[in-house]
Parts: C-alpha cells; structure tokens; sequence
C-alpha cells in the first residue's frame, strides 16, 4: 500500500536520513523508536511533504512520485491519502473542537458543511467528547486536545495516519486515554505510522517495529523480536532502560 525507497534529507551539510527504505501493508501497524536525533521525526514529515525530501521516492496505493519532483497538484493528492497527529496538536485556536475536526473536510477535501458537521459529530462521541464539540482548544486538556487532533486526522478516512510522538507533550496522567483512542482506530483497520517513546504500547499494538540511529534504520522486526531479541548492539543499549510486560 505504501513503499518508501532510498528517502534522503539533508539539512545544510547535515544528513539527517540516509537512504531509508520503509513499505507498510493495508492495515499495518509500524512504530518508529530511537533516540532524539535519530531522524524520526524528520522522516514522517517528509512523508507528508511537511520537509522536502532530497532523493528517494513514495508510492502511495498507485500513485508513484519523485522526491524532489513532485508538483503541487501530486503533494495535494498524496496528503489526501494520509492523515497526521502532531505532538503540539497544532488545532486551529479560534475555532471549536467540532470546526478543528471540520476545516480539512470542508477546504481541503470537498466535504459539504452537513455532511463534515454529521462526520464531526460520529467522531466526537467515539473519542468521549461529544460534550466538548463547542469548546475551543484553551477551554481542553492537552489529552483532550490530542483526541481532537486523532479525531481530525482520521475524518477523511486516510489510507494510512501518521504519528508523531502523539503522548510527548502530555502530562503522565493523559497519556493514557490518548493511547486508548490509537487502540480503537487500530481496531478500523487504518494502517499506521507511529513514532513513539511509549514502549509497552509499541509492545502491545505494533505488527512490526523499526529501530533508527543516525539517519538508518539498524533493525526491524516483529515486537517480540526487538524488544526481546534484538540483534543489533545500538538496539539493544537503547532498549536497555526500558521494561515491557
């Protein structure tokens, strides 16, 4: 469904990826773990075009593009394909929960008014916030906002959503019901790009878990073969410090 080869991403004279390879299956589930500066994060972005990739190219379901010669009109129609949660939220801070949910639908996808107002509103019951459809983002917890911004990604009904360390900018206490709401749309069957330092539930949901360092990735496999089998010697001093059930 979707397949990444030789993704490049240089900064100045900083490498920051290095020839990634990454294929993802209708369905699929696949965390991203490593240490901060391992080029995660830079990765999802170019992705979606948030970053402009140097080398390498994307194939999303049929659609096939360059990095780095892509126009506008194919970046358009490669977003439209992919939904995104950003650690920071990044909800519009004039509008409502129920209008956050609403704006890509309406302006970016075609959606009528009713029609994106009907879709807000199955969202914010199944994520618990059907009471919360009329507050704006300061009136929220940041756990709540998070499930506004799930809410909003998964609206359009992308082929595949993408992660950014969803749980990094939440207090220990919310991290929780925002994982919750991850488990459920699993259960939709949305394939999945997660990157992630919530190691019990890469543990528990991925189908399979890839591990960078310095711009590659060192190691992949299934969750049980990188957290407790890992081959590589980086895998296993990072997954060191950190304990799964």
């Amino acid at each position: 469904m979707i397949e990444v080869k030789n993704l490049h991403k240089s900064f100045n004279d900083n490498e920051v990826i290095k020839g990634v390879d990454l294929s993802l299956n209708e369905g699929e589930v696949v965390t991203i773990l490593g240490p901060s500066g391992s080029g995660k994060t830079t990765f999802l972005r170019c992705l979606n075009f948030l970053e402009t990739a140097d080398l390498g190219s994307i194939k999303v379901n049929d659609q096939i593009v360059e990095f780095g010669q892509t126009s506008a009109n194919e970046i358009l129609q490669l977003r439209r394909k992919m939904g995104m949660v950003f650690q920071n939220y990044a909800l519009f801070l004039n509008k409502t929960a129920k209008q956050n949910i609403m704006e890509p639908m309406v302006l970016v996808h075609g959606y009528s008014v009713e029609k994106a107002e009907h879709r807000a509103n199955e969202l914010l019951e199944s994520i618990g916030l059907s009471e919360h459809g009329d507050y704006y983002p300061s009136q929220l917890s940041g756990g709540q906002k998070q499930r506004i911004g799930i809410a909003r990604a998964i609206a359009t009904r992308p082929t595949v959503l993408l992660f950014d360390e969803p749980t990094a900018a939440l207090d220990p206490e919310l991290v929780g019901e925002v994982l919750k709401v991850m488990k459920a749309v699993k259960n939709t069957g949305v394939a999945m790009i997660v990157v992630t330092h919530e190691m019990q539930f890469a543990y528990e949901v991925s189908d399979r878990v890839i591990f960078m360092s310095d711009g590659r990735i060192v190691e992949e496999g299934t969750p049980h073969q990188i957290f407790e089998e890992p081959q590589e010697a980086r895998t296993k001093a990072f997954l060191s410090r950190f304990t799964v059930k």
